[in-house]
């Protein structure tokens, strides 16, 4: 059975693990440099450090006990977060992760949840699928373009 919980220092290894596993095989588009920035950031320390910003918003996903995924975004002023990462062993665990961070964010009086993504990641699909829109295109390198989408959420 699938567990949402809120993140904590202690699945940090596991958290930098995985983000690490995503990188492995980045696809050719992505300028070296950039691939390398988030491969620094994907370091235990840096992930470790960030548990003690206060804007923080992150769950993870445990099956059995067993690490499977986690949601990471931050909240930029008192309406708005931005989601900054998404990832897990199977599409359904990330629309587990994602479904709990917009009910914490609407819980919270969130107005507005902004992200990126790029049109041949499957989380681009997931979100599209999740009433996210896209407001903003913006060219990174040549032939790769990201989008900046925005998911704008209703009081319940």
């Amino acid at each position: 059975r699938m567990e949402i919980k809120k993140a904590s220092k202690k699945y940090s290894s596991q958290i930098s693990k995985l983000m690490l596993e995503d990188l492995k095989n980045p696809d050719k588009r992505f300028p070296k440099e950039m691939i390398q920035k988030f491969r620094e950031h994907a370091s235990v320390e840096i992930i470790t450090s960030e548990f003690s910003n206060p804007n923080l918003i992150s769950f993870l996903a445990l099956e059995n006990d067993s690490f499977k995924g986690f949601i990471v975004g931050y909240k930029k002023d008192k309406y708005n977060v931005y989601l900054d990462y998404v990832t897990g062993n199977k599409r359904k665990t990330k629309e587990l992760l994602l479904e709990r961070f917009i009910s914490y964010c609407k819980k919270e009086k969130i107005k507005s949840i902004i992200t990126d993504s790029f049109e041949f990641f499957d989380n681009y699909k997931m979100l599209l699928e999740n009433n996210f829109q896209v407001f903003k295109k913006e060219n990174i390198a040549p032939k790769l373009e990201m989008f900046w989408l925005r998911l704008k959420l209703k009081r319940t």
